[in-house]
């Protein structure tokens, strides 16, 4: 009997570890043979003006392609118009399902940035004002829209829990309401005093989306897909959810010449912060209805790309404005500023850029996880070749 009880407990045990620590052991099984093969690519040119541009962003794609990804997904719009967008590679290895335009990845903190126009349609509609203070019944603590959109308000991020797997990161549990996910993390003490540093957190987009959906008077995913989604003819974005209406790409991990499907996680936790669904195409066309005017004010956007400043007078340590960084890179010999934001998630990477100076927005998207963020030196060579193009002939 005391062998019995003792190999029960052991059992339990081994059970509750797994359970606790699924994802390490999920991670260490079910590799397979992974070769990459980018031959098969889907495009559509929507402005042959560009074809020299087109010709030479796709060699750049064939000829330095060194992620290893199964796909591959870049579009490009100038003055109001979608130019270009090519997918290359595998949305689903198994299924050898080729990736099109319209095939939707999960596109992490890339997220913020289009919450922010969210954000900004309430802004105009005086719905909301930067220094409200959130209210009691969202989050116990005096902070501001502002310090919860530009990461100063000393939310901590993700973090361990006593929950299945241990880790918030890989949360699979759903959430029947933004209110329960912001409970998760609304009775820790905050990092800091409030507006004094940045710490950057996607919990602060899960409280912002609270605030935003009392504001509007409505749930938050609904909000978004009716004055976001749908005015800028996004029809291939949407939240990450179980089951949704888009063409969506299968996710994975990848090691050398091996791959695995990634953990499956669900993203009720982080909507506004990291949980949606698109296409560079869909970015594309919201960047271009953000260029033009047609979704938010121009004065309105230039609020939400500002970097916010701490309380001693110093703008944040990652130029972080209000759902976007702004950045002056070097392009083409000369700086120029580019609003931008990227995001990881389990098994895809993202990145959207705008550049006001050229009237041009562009955005690329992979369906694997990466160490490090190297979509910079991937989309900011092939936008350069457009720019070139634009000067020389438009």
């Amino acid at each position: 009997m005391k062998k019995l009880i003792i190999c029960l407990v052991v059992a339990i045990l081994c059970l509750l570890c797994y359970f606790l620590l699924q994802p390490i052991f999920i991670y260490n099984f079910g590799w397979n043979p992974f070769s990459v093969d980018h031959k098969s690519r889907n495009e559509v040119i929507y402005d042959s003006s560009f074809a020299n541009s087109i010709l030479q962003a796709q060699q750049f794609i064939e000829d330095s392609i060194t992620l290893k990804t199964p796909a591959l997904s870049v579009a490009v719009g100038i003055d109001g118009k979608l130019i270009w967008a090519s997918s290359s590679g595998l949305a689903n290895i198994d299924s050898k399902i080729d990736a099109t335009p319209n095939t939707a990845f999960r596109i992490g903190s890339t997220s913020k940035a289009v919450t922010s126009i969210g954000l900004g349609i309430l802004l105009e509609q005086s719905k909301l004002s930067l220094d409200d203070t959130i209210h009691s019944s969202i989050i116990d603590k005096s902070i501001t829209i502002k310090q919860l959109a530009s990461h100063t308000s000393g939310i901590r991020n993700y973090g361990m829990c006593f929950c299945f797997p241990v880790w918030e990161y890989y949360n699979n549990d759903e959430y029947a309401s933004i209110e329960a996910a912001v409970k998760v993390f609304n009775d820790d003490p905050l990092l800091f005093e409030t507006g004094t540093d940045f710490s950057y957190s996607s919990y602060n987009f899960t409280a912002l989306s609270a605030a935003m959906e009392q504001a509007a008077g409505a749930d938050f995913t609904a909000f978004m897909e009716n004055n976001v989604f749908h005015k800028a003819g996004m029809t291939n974005t949407s939240f990450d959810k179980q089951f949704v209406n888009v063409d969506k790409a299968e996710f994975y991990d990848i090691q050398t010449n091996i791959y695995k499907k990634a953990f499956e996680v669900d993203n009720s936790n982080k909507w506004a912060g990291g949980g949606m669904l698109s296409t560079p195409s869909d970015l594309v066309k919201l960047g271009n209805a953000i260029l033009n005017g047609s979704i938010i004010k121009h004065k309105t956007f230039k609020t939400l790309t500002t970097p916010v400043k701490l309380a001693n007078g110093e703008v944040n340590k990652q130029n972080y404005a209000l759902g976007w960084r702004a950045h002056e890179f070097d392009m083409l010999a000369k700086k120029v500023n580019i609003v931008h934001h990227g995001g990881t998630a389990t098994g895809s990477t993202a990145l959207w850029i705008i550049i006001p100076e050229y009237n041009l927005t562009a955005a690329i998207m992979i369906n694997r996880s990466v160490e490090g963020f190297p979509m910079f030196d991937m989309l900011i060579p092939m936008v350069e070749y457009f720019i070139t193009d634009l000067k020389a002939n438009h």
